[in-house]
């Protein structure tokens, strides 16, 4: 009984290996795209704070879980982002009148 549930663990290891490693590229893939519209000096304000706040919002639930996959669920379920935010300090551009 014990070897039978040793080999339904090891078994099912290398899929769960093979998952995160296509997690962990789609995330890299995701980074990038979203850096690259960060960095985009043509494109709007919005679109550029947009990928700043997605950046630090992944990079904080990847903190959180360790999981490419679980930080790649979060940025298919995230369906808060509300052009109006308020800006926060520090960030690239803040629309606030006297700055």
């Amino acid at each position: 009984m014990r070897s039978l549930l040793l080999t339904l663990l090891f078994s099912t290891l290398p899929v769960q290996a093979a998952t995160e490693t296509e997690c962990q590229q789609a995330f890299t893939d995701w980074m990038l795209s979203q850096q690259q519209a960060f960095s985009d000096r043509k494109a709007s304000k919005m679109v550029r704070r947009n990928a700043e706040r997605a950046i630090d919002q992944v990079r904080t639930e990847y903190a959180k879980q360790e999981s490419f996959c679980q930080a790649m669920a979060w940025v298919e379920a995230d369906k808060t982002r509300d052009p109006s935010f308020k800006p926060r300090s520090g960030e690239i551009h803040d629309f606030r009148a006297g700055r």
